[in-house]
C-alpha cells in the first residue's frame, strides 16, 4: 500500500491497482496536484467540514475524473447532491464504512462522521476518537479544537496498530509539527508501533 499525504487529513492511497483519495479539504487545494494523477477509483469524504470536504476542490477532481465513485455519509451526500454530485452512502468489499461520532466542538453541532477501512488494511476515522478497533495501519488525528494529542496517543495505545500515519495536524506550524513527529516516533517505537511522520506531498509504502 502506497500512502501520500496532501495536508491535514487528505491522503491518496494506492492499493490493489486502485487509487483512493480521502478528505480533500480547503487546506489541501494548493498541494494536491491533480495533473500527476492519471486515474482515481474512489473519493472518500468522512464529513462535511470544509477542511475535509471543500466543494471547489471536489469540482476540480470531478472535472478530471467524472466517473470516480464518491462515498460519504447521508448529510454530506445531501449537501453535494444539491450541486448535482452523486454520492454513495454504502461501502463495498474494498471500502468499508462505520458511522462514528464526530467529536464535540464548542459553539456548533457536530456533523455526521464516517470511518473508512480500506481493503482491510488502513483505517481513517475522520474527526473521531470514538471507535474501538483498527486495521494494521491507523491514520491518527493529532491536533484539533475538538481533541488533544494526548487523547490521540492514548487511543492509539489502546488500539495497538502496527503503523500510525498522522493526520489532522494543519494547525501546527512546521517547527512544531517536526518536533512532535520526532517525539511521537520515539514514543511509539518503545511500544513496537511504527510512527511515520509524512511530510506534505511525501509518499511511503507500507
Amino acid at each position: 500500500m502506497k500512502i501520500t499525504k496532501f495536508v491535514h487529513s487528505c491522503l491518496l492511497i494506492e492499493e490493489d491497482r486502485k487509487k483512493i483519495l480521502i478528505d480533500p479539504g480547503n487546506y489541501s487545494e494548493e498541494v494536491l496536484d491533480l495533473s500527476v494523477l492519471s486515474d482515481l477509483s474512489y473519493l472518500l469524504i468522512s464529513h462535511e467540514h470544509p477542511d475535509h470536504m471543500y466543494l471547489p476542490l471536489i469540482k476540480k477532481i470531478l472535472e478530471k475524473f467524472p466517473e470516480v465513485k464518491i462515498v460519504s455519509n447521508q448529510s454530506a451526500a445531501g449537501i453535494l447532491g444539491k450541486e448535482g454530485i452523486t454520492v454513495g452512502t454504502n461501502g463495498d468489499g474494498f471500502i468499508q464504512m462505520e458511522e462514528v461520532p464526530h467529536e464535540k466542538v464548542f459553539g456548533s453541532t457536530p456533523p455526521q462522521n464516517v470511518l473508512f477501512r480500506i481493503n482491510g488494511k488502513l483505517t481513517h476515522p475522520g474527526d473521531s476518537f470514538q471507535f474501538t478497533s483498527t486495521t494494521e495501519i491507523l491514520t491518527l488525528p493529532l491536533q484539533a479544537p475538538w481533541g488533544s494529542t494526548t487523547e490521540a496517543v492514548e487511543l492509539a495505545e489502546r488500539l495497538n496498530p502496527k503503523v500510525i500515519i498522522p493526520i489532522h495536524d494543519w494547525h501546527w506550524n512546521d517547527i512544531a509539527r517536526e518536533n512532535m513527529y520526532k517525539r511521537l516516533e520515539e514514543y511509539f517505537a518503545a511500544l513496537s508501533i511504527r510512527f511515520i511522520g509524512l511530510e506534505d506531498g511525501a509518499t511511503v509504502e507500507v
